[in-house]
């Protein structure tokens, strides 16, 4: 079975947080799911809206 991913730079998914370059390496480095090509960081899109999903908090 042949998956297309949409990789999303470090950049991209930060500005999807709308947060920091640091910030958004600091939440790679605590779980947020990414994969490395070479020394790139890239950040499958399906994983990192389930895992914005699994981040919200509930009222």
């Amino acid at each position: 079975m042949e998956r297309n991913y949409t990789l999303l730079t470090v950049d991209e998914a930060r500005s999807i947080l709308r947060v920091g370059r640091n910030v958004m390496y600091d939440l790679i480095k605590q779980g947020v799911p990414h994969i490395k090509v070479g020394k790139q960081i890239r950040i499958p899109q399906e994983e990192f809206t389930a895992w914005m999903k699994q981040q919200t908090i509930a009222s």
